[in-house]
């Protein structure tokens, strides 16, 4: 038994400049076995990497729930040797890398989701990003679920942004991009071109107006970006009064609710409709210097191409959208649904997670809840400190009260 026990050790085991090894479950003791020969890539490929300095790669096959984690100093390369079944591969690490300012050290991460792991023996890579630190504005909460009327109807005008600085100065809010993915977390398609790696896919955008100091934004303080700036009380005894709101989303051409002593947000690309499962990402963002909004859409804008299949038929599709490069990105977060999330569709090094209000879809009970930072400590002047570790999944609390309810 003993000998049993020590060559299974040896078998998790078993990787190329491997520093450490653990489990949080046992494998399966007569499940095939699958040797891995893992490269971890850093995207963009212009990074001139240095040293592979440490990485943590974790593996979670997602029907057992057995899981390894591999620890690598001075390599990209793992060699492992895991029961065969479908996993999530998370990274984390640093590396240094080199630029004209010298040798620098980075943060990085990446992750791929339901990957199969088969066979004998099987080759993968995966790509691994440089981590945005943010010194911008941040999302602190997102209220989309929207509530329900004391007679059980849906209602809907309530949603809301919540918008932060993070930061011990004061930053300004105008000019900063509100952007809404074009594609969906639950929904994953092969889409042409695959840009994800360096470049944000938006389905709507809409911007802050101001002249460069007509907003600001103090330390700890935040803005309200609105649906519907309205007292949603008079209509609704479960809503919420946003009249007050820093900002409201107009869209034009449409039945839609204007309070006159709100500023309207700029819509620049399509119209956002805040859908009320989440299955979107966010992001804001701001544009370079000097970048009008009829350059961001006319410079970027891109046709993406890919085949739906439907009763086992396929179906080529396309759709439009423009390109944020992944630099211009202060804060991200990828919103779905427990049991139909299938991936990200920002890059890791925007955001490595996700979070929900529900578990399921078309939960009830999604209603009057949001989605909002966890609070890890206070500064001098009192105000929150907020998570902000670019991992949506550990750094939202999930389900919450929304704030604006308090």
């Amino acid at each position: 038994m003993l000998k049993q026990l020590l060559r299974t050790l040896l078998l998790l085991c078993a990787v190329v400049s491997l520093a450490a090894c653990s489990s949080d479950s046992d494998a399966p003791e007569s499940q095939a076995q699958t040797t891995l020969n893992l490269q971890l890539k850093v995207v963009p490929e212009n990074i001139k990497v240095k040293e592979y300095k440490h990485l943590t790669v974790n593996f979670k096959e997602l029907n057992t729930g057995f899981t390894v984690i591999q620890e690598l100093n001075n390599t990209n390369l793992l060699k492992a040797v895991l029961p065969t079944g479908t996993y999530n591969i998370t990274v984390e690490g640093s590396i240094v890398y080199t630029d004209n300012a010298g040798a620098t050290e980075a943060k990085v991460g990446g992750v791929q989701t339901g990957v199969v792991i088969n066979g004998t023996e099987q080759t993968k890579v995966i790509d691994i990003s440089m981590k945005a630190q943010s010194s911008d504005l941040i999302l602190e909460e997102v209220f989309f679920a929207g509530t329900k009327t004391p007679q059980g109807a849906m209602y809907f005008g309530d949603q809301y942004f919540k918008i932060t600085n993070n930061t011990d100065k004061t930053l300004y809010a105008d000019g900063m991009l509100l952007i809404q993915s074009a594609f969906m977390t639950n929904e994953k398609q092969d889409y042409s071109p695959n840009i994800i790696g360096t470049t944000f896919s938006a389905g709507a955008v809409i911007r802050i107006p101001g002249n460069g100091s007509t907003y600001p934004v103090l330390p700890g303080s935040s803005i309200i970006i609105a649906e519907d700036a309205i007292n949603h009380l008079e209509f609704n005894s479960s809503s919420i009064n946003l009249s007050q709101a820093n900002f409201q989303i107009f869209k034009e051409d449409s039945d839609d609710i204007d309070n006159p002593a709100v500023p309207k947000m700029l819509n620049l690309f399509e119209k956002m409709v805040i859908h009320t499962q989440g299955y979107y990402a966010y992001v804001l963002a701001r544009m370079p210097l000097g970048m009008t909004n009829e350059a961001l859409v006319s410079q970027n804008s891109y046709t993406y191409t890919y085949n739906l299949t439907f009763g086992g038929d396929v179906y080529p599709m396309d759709g439009t959208a423009v390109k944020i490069p992944n630099e211009w990105i202060t804060d991200a977060v990828n919103l779905s649904v427990q049991d139909s999330f299938q991936w990200l569709i920002t890059s890791p090094s925007l955001d490595m997670g996700w979070t929900s209000v529900t578990s399921f879809d078309g939960d009830k009970n999604r209603f009057g809840k949001a989605v909002r930072r966890k609070v890890i400590g206070k500064t001098s002047e009192g105000k929150d400190i907020l998570k902000d570790t670019n991992n949506s999944t550990v750094d939202f609390d999930h389900g919450v009260k929304p704030s604006l309810f308090n």
